[in-house]
């Protein structure tokens, strides 16, 4: 299996890659967009159509619904252009990621709070329960890094993050976390993250305006 890095091609006179092989290309025949086609033809749009952000993946261009009053985890990311799902048999050792994403988030003093790194119900890496200062409509940002370590059936894949807030009293408060878990690159993943209050309090709130991933190596 292999990841064929075309250029710029003509989508429509391509054709297709051999069994277990996929196209990378920029289609000329689709306003540019950077391409990923498999060997029945079926194309995922990767990123913006536009050579300058050729590893664009994923551009979070509204808003995410506010999470609050609730234990129910519930995922942060709101909607926008590209994908978050890479399709089956895709990953190669090394593949490498980088996405960000931060909102607005309110909370009172000594208010837990969760967030988790998934691909469907498997949790690539958490935050785990961190206990908050007060914060009152202020800044958060979580980075992440992964790593594709082994393919397969029982592949592995290495998560670096960080999350961090404004706290009321002006300062920052941050959280760094790393794991290294089991993903299954034989069948389509698709990247979540989501939050899980320790509490149900309207106090408690938590949003995103921005989440952009792109592909580092």
């Amino acid at each position: 299996m292999a990841n064929i890095q075309i250029g710029t091609a003509d989508g429509s006179t391509l054709g297709n890659p051999p069994s277990g092989d996929f196209y990378i290309f920029i289609d000329s025949n689709n306003a540019n967009a950077y391409t990923l086609r498999d060997n029945v033809g079926t194309d995922t749009i990767l990123g913006s159509p536009n050579p300058a952000t050729l590893y664009g993946l994923y551009s979070q261009t509204v808003q995410s619904s506010t999470i609050t009053n609730t234990v129910t985890e519930t995922s942060v990311i709101g909607s926008g252009v590209g994908s978050l799902t890479v399709p089956a048999d895709f990953f190669t050792v090394g593949d490498s990621y980088h996405g960000k994403i931060g909102g607005v988030i309110s909370a009172q003093n000594g208010d837990d709070i969760t967030l988790r790194i998934k691909t469907g119900a498997t949790v690539l890496a958490s935050t785990g329960a961190i206990t908050l200062s007060p914060v009152t409509g202020l800044g958060w940002e979580l980075e992440l890094d992964f790593t594709i370590a082994t393919i397969g059936a029982t592949g592995t894949i290495c998560t670096n993050g960080n999350f961090a807030y404004n706290r009321d009293t002006g300062s920052l408060e941050g959280f760094v976390f790393q794991d290294v878990q089991a993903i299954d690159t034989t069948a389509s993943n698709t990247l979540d993250i989501t939050v899980e209050w320790g509490q149900a309090k309207t106090q408690d709130q938590i949003y995103s305006a921005n989440f952009v991933l792109f592909k580092t190596y």
